[in-house]
């Protein structure tokens, strides 16, 4: 006798946790939406199990449970420790790479009269379905294709399931763990919930999944999957409720054991570090979720796992039998990427079958659609299977700007849909050059060579900063524009271009860089003269010049111009005359007058500073004044020129044995240096004889 019964109950997500998505910390959460006394933590892999310990007894809390992800950890708490207190502590230790509240999820579904036609969503007369017969002329699945349903648990006894039900092929129920991972008698899945072998489902949702994806057909009972022949992987994470733990662990398990696509029906509000890492561990699994219940936009109230950004996961809202969203639906353009049957959806349920709604019931139809595109096209990857997905869609104006794809899934397209994607795209400029300072912004780049059995169909481009950005797969210009310029800003810039062919693929982004603007000069140097005092005459003729530079803040300063001039505007022209690397400069010999310097700076694109101006320089023909200069360490006939030089004449001359000034060398003079006297002042000095000897 079939048994037509309602579920009774709303399943939505508990709570709300929001925390960045970075390897630091942090959560926060209502307390009703997590285990009580637990954490999740996750260690760096370069710490210690020393480390880790001391972490952990700080705090006096202990190991409950370690889970498949590296150094994740199911952490007990004690009892006088608050779960957002020990979250604070962890989050200061530097071993610790995050640690959280272990959430609970609910599974997505609502209660449903059942007036809605049988199987609507594979097939019907107005074609608001799938395509599922026609899909089904081609293949009706494979027995070498697993789906991990991570749920509630599955009927394994069910009469449309058992045929179908996966059996773990390393393990045999004799109470021993034969296959080695620490669970015994897996043999038809695990209980994460209950950490047991026994993956019932007590609350019919797991068993209503799995039948959307593969009760077995063409077998003269109750209903058929999108696959007639499939496995259905039992992986049970809760009952009313999912603990976070429990979903980490699941997803770790089924990639483990094979499943090639995962359908998780469930989710919520609270984002999840150890969730996202566990299926970025799995790149070789589709995980395909339910975009939520509460007819809110995801883009701007994300719903996980279904809005995390990750290559391998199909986020599915539902739609009704007229081929519009469903009135409970959540959408968005960005984290939505398809919408599929999930409104009156009959299925099987415990020993039974019945109605439901939800995006729950819209989501295994894509994983039962995927599955059997598998089981036609083994070689297909998670990412190469969620395209075709995307792109075999029925386009929908009811769905445009809702989901991604703008469509409702179609798995008789999906089965062929094209995937290969344009190949030969280039990308070439001739303005300006590549590694090369210009102070012009305006740069020209032109692509060309992509060819797809489909055809062109168009391109998408940008310009960024970001030498690896990926242009949005929405089409810029027609396959007939082959360029484009842009004024750039200053620093450096790439252009980055793809091309989509003729049924939607895109290829990979062709990057052209960097192209180097800086349109600014650079600072001008501050100048200085160790020789001369500005407007104080001077019968020295040689001027020394030093200076500093601020440099330029873009392209670098590449060297300088200078020039001396009997005026104060000094002519400095744009002639390299010192390296980058200059600071000083000596004067020619400067005849009797006023002098000035000027002095610019050049940066790599080119662009010069204005000039720098120190003087005047006043040069007399000889010294006005004896200003007696340090003759320490010259030889005699140095000390002759430093005071000719100074205005000033030698004096008396003695020596004097010296260990430290070497034969030769003024040891002494005076007057000593600095003193200003009349012009011809003499300046006596003592010689050093060298050491005495003895």
């Amino acid at each position: 006798m079939t048994v037509m019964r309602g579920l009774g109950a709303v399943l939505s997500i508990l709570g709300v946790l929001v925390f960045p998505g970075a390897v630091t910390t942090s959560y926060a959460s209502e307390p009703s939406t997590f285990e009580p006394g637990e954490l999740l933590v996750r260690f760096s892999s370069s710490s210690t199990t020393a480390a880790r310990a001391d972490a952990l007894a700080d705090l006096g809390a202990t190991v409950a449970e370690r889970l498949p992800l590296s150094g994740l950890v199911r952490v007990r708490l004690d009892p006088d420790m608050s779960v957002a207190a020990a979250q604070a502590a962890l989050g200061r230790r530097p071993e610790v790479r995050y640690a959280g509240p272990n959430h609970r999820y609910r599974f997505f579904a609502t209660p449903n009269d059942p007036n809605f036609g049988d199987l609507w969503g594979l097939h019907q007369a107005s074609d608001a379905d799938i395509d599922a017969p026609e899909a089904w002329d081609i293949t009706t699945g494979s027995a070498a294709v697993t789906v991990a349903v991570v749920d509630s648990g599955l009927d394994h006894t069910h009469p449309d399931l058992a045929t179908n039900m996966w059996a773990n092929p390393g393990e045999t129920p004799n109470g021993l763990d034969d296959d080695g991972n620490g669970k015994i008698d897996d043999v038809r899945g695990w209980d994460f919930a209950e950490n047991d072998a026994v993956p019932n489902d007590v609350v019919e949702h797991g068993t209503h999944v799995a039948g959307t994806i593969g009760a077995a057909g063409n077998n003269g009972t109750g209903v058929t999957g999108v696959n007639w022949n499939v496995r259905l992987m039992a992986v049970k994470v809760g009952n009313a409720t999912i603990p976070e733990d429990a979903v980490v662990a699941g997803f770790q398990y089924a990639c483990a054991k094979g499943a090639k696509v995962v359908n998780g029906s469930f989710g919520g509000g609270s984002y999840s570090q150890p969730i996202l890492d566990a299926i970025n561990a799995c790149p070789n699994t589709l995980f395909v979720f339910a975009a939520g219940n509460d007819g809110t936009n995801n883009d701007g109230l994300p719903t996980y796992p279904c809005s995390y950004s990750a290559p391998n996961i199909v986020c599915v809202a539902a739609t009704d039998d007229a081929d519009t969203l469903a009135w409970f639906s959540n959408y968005g353009a960005n984290a939505v990427d398809l919408a599929a049957p999930g409104e009156g959806i009959l299925s099987t349920i415990p020993g039974a079958y019945d109605f439901y709604d939800g995006t729950s019931m819209a989501t295994p139809h894509v994983a039962g659609a995927a599955a059997l595109v598998l089981a036609e096209r083994s070689a297909l990857t998670p990412v190469e299977l969620r395209r075709a997905l995307m792109l075999a869609a029925d386009p929908k104006a009811s769905l445009t700007g809702l989901v991604g794809s703008g469509g409702r899934l179609n798995v008789r397209r999906a089965l062929t849909q094209e995937i290969t994607v344009p190949a030969g795209l280039a990308a070439q400029s001739a303005s300006p050059s590549f590694n090369t300072w210009s102070n012009g912004n305006t740069a020209v780049a032109s692509w060309s060579g992509a060819v797809d059995a489909s055809g062109i169909d168009g391109y998408s481009f940008a310009w960024s900063p970001d030498a690896t950005f990926v242009p949005d797969e929405v089409k810029d210009v027609e396959e007939s524009v082959t360029s484009t310029s842009a004024n750039l800003p200053d620093g450096r810039s790439w252009f980055h271009v793809r091309a989509r062919d003729g049924v939607g693929n895109w290829s990979d982004a062709v990057h052209l860089g960097p192209f180097l603007v800086d349109t600014f000069p650079p600072a001008r140097p501050t100048l200085s003269s160790p020789t001369h005092r500005a407007g104080v005459a001077s019968a020295n003729r040689l001027v020394d010049i030093n200076w500093i530079t601020l440099g330029d803040s873009v392209s670098g300063v590449d060297g300088f111009s200078f020039a001396w001039s009997r005026q104060q505007l000094v002519a400095v022209d744009q002639t390299k005359d010192a390296e980058e690397g200059v600071v000083r400069t000596t004067s020619p010999r400067l005849d009797s007058g006023t002098w000035w310097f000027g002095i610019r700076s050049r940066d790599n694109a080119g662009n010069w500073s204005d000039a720098a101006v120190l003087g005047p320089f006043v040069i007399v023909s000889a010294a006005p004044v004896c200003t007696v200069p340090r003759l320490r360490g010259l030889t005699l006939l140095g000390a002759k020129r430093a005071l000719v030089k100074k205005g000033c004449a030698l004096g008396r001359v003695t020596r004097a044995y010296s260990r430290r000034v070497r034969r030769g060398r003024v040891l002494a003079q005076r007057p000593g240096p600095g003193l200003r006297l009349r012009r011809g002042a003499k300046v006596a000095v003592v010689l050093s004889r060298g050491k005495r000897r003895r």
